[in-house]
């Protein structure tokens, strides 16, 4: 199996319903028009925008993402774990 570099934010709910709940964003790979791909252990694959990332959660800690990450990685991503999204991103 090929494994596909990606770069990652993982995010954990401030709030609400899915609070403490961790996604991973991918910056640099689109979701629906103009929004972020984005993957949680429910739900999986999705969109979410830049928005939602900035007001609804924070970042999440190495053993907060932990398991997620290892998900990904088990599912074929190579994962470069970034703090911050990149200004350059044209997403979100």
């Amino acid at each position: 199996m090929e494994r596909e570099t990606v770069m990652v934010l993982f995010r954990v709910d401030k709030h609400g319903e899915f609070k403490g709940n961790v996604t991973a964003v991918f910056p640099e790979m689109e979701g629906s028009p103009g929004m972020m791909t984005c993957y949680a252990h429910v739900g999986q694959h999705s969109s979410c925008s830049l928005g939602w990332m900035r007001e609804k959660t924070r970042p999440a800690k190495p053993e907060e993402y932990k398991n997620l990450a290892n998900e990904l990685r088990s599912i074929g991503y190579d994962l470069v774990i970034k703090q911050r999204r990149p200004s350059r991103c044209r997403l979100g």
